[in-house]
């Protein structure tokens, strides 16, 4: 083997571990979804309630969140105010490492509902990320 063999084998080497660096799978981002106010969450009958809904992307993956999206369901007495309905797509759209997407709803409670503890579910996904689940508590107090 002679002088000119070494700095050949250094770079395809050099050029293995690029590709094979290249090839490993990126990780997933990691969200971190934030309620405000948090739950559980306190209203009167016929009265309504502002909810901001945050989505945050772990800045330490650097991994990009993409077509990040979600769905709010309230049970049954309770309704998104713009849409007048009990269920609400939420789009935050593609979120950069370190970035978060914002949401504000307003939620009211129908003169119908009974006093009580009642549960909305909020979904959150995205296409490089698995579904993630949370449990709003809402108790509707005493008029």
């Amino acid at each position: 083997m002679g002088r000119r063999s070494i700095p050949l084998i250094v770079a395809l080497a050099i050029v293995s571990l690029v590709i094979g660096a290249l090839s490993l799978p990126c990780p997933a981002p990691t969200l971190e979804i934030e309620l405000d106010p948090p739950s559980p969450l306190s209203v009167r009958r016929g009265e309504s309630f502002s909810l901001e809904i945050s989505v945050r992307n772990d800045p330490g993956l650097r991994a990009r969140a993409e077509h990040v999206r979600g769905e709010l369901v309230l049970p049954e007495g309770f309704i998104e105010e713009s849409l007048q309905t009990w269920t609400r797509q939420l789009i935050f759209g593609d979120i950069s490492p370190g970035d978060a997407s914002h949401y504000g709803l307003t939620i009211t409670a129908l003169d119908t509902v009974e006093e009580g503890e009642y549960h909305a579910s909020l979904t959150v996904r995205g296409s490089n990320i698995p579904a993630e689940d949370v449990d709003l508590e809402i108790t509707v107090l005493p008029s």
